[in-house]
């Protein structure tokens, strides 16, 4: 498996966008696909937030991460995020999601940011597993959410 940036992979962004809107389009009904598209290629870039990167098992795209400034727009006071942690369907439970979230907090760490947030629905327990601590529960566009944590020391 290869992980690399968005950036230089921009032929897999309407696949990216797909994925997004299929999966999360309940949480931002306001959104459309190509709301979803325009945001997904704002990450498309370099040592800067926001970045992400793509994983590959040779031509095959596995999955995405990124770093954002802000994830919740009732948060603004935490930053920068994790988020939009993907991995298509017939690959998930292989690794490649903590993979994923490895190498985004290594880009943390060479982006000189020590500390990361994100929320999540569902997958509170994966997190947990990475090194992710809960800082509260609460509700966020009418779902129940857990925000976290993580000090990034690599």
């Amino acid at each position: 498996m290869n992980i690399e940036y968005l950036a230089n992979h921009r032929e897999v962004i309407p696949t990216l966008a797909r994925w997004f809107y299929e999966e999360w389009a309940w949480l931002h009904p306001e959104r459309t696909y190509a709301d979803v598209e325009r945001l997904i290629t704002e990450r498309a870039q370099k040592n800067r937030i926001p970045v992400a990167l793509v994983a590959f098992d040779d031509e095959e795209l596995l999955g995405t991460i990124c770093l954002k400034v802000h994830d919740m727009d009732t948060r603004r006071d935490l930053t920068p995020w994790l988020a939009g942690l993907y991995v298509s369907a017939q690959r998930r439970h292989q690794g490649i999601g903590a993979a994923l979230v490895s190498a985004i907090e290594r880009e943390a760490c060479d982006l000189g940011i020590n500390k990361l947030y994100l929320y999540t629905p569902e997958s509170e327990d994966f997190y947990a597993k990475c090194g992710w601590q809960i800082k509260e529960r609460t509700e966020y566009h009418n779902c129940r959410i857990t925000l976290m944590e993580k000090v990034i020391v690599l």
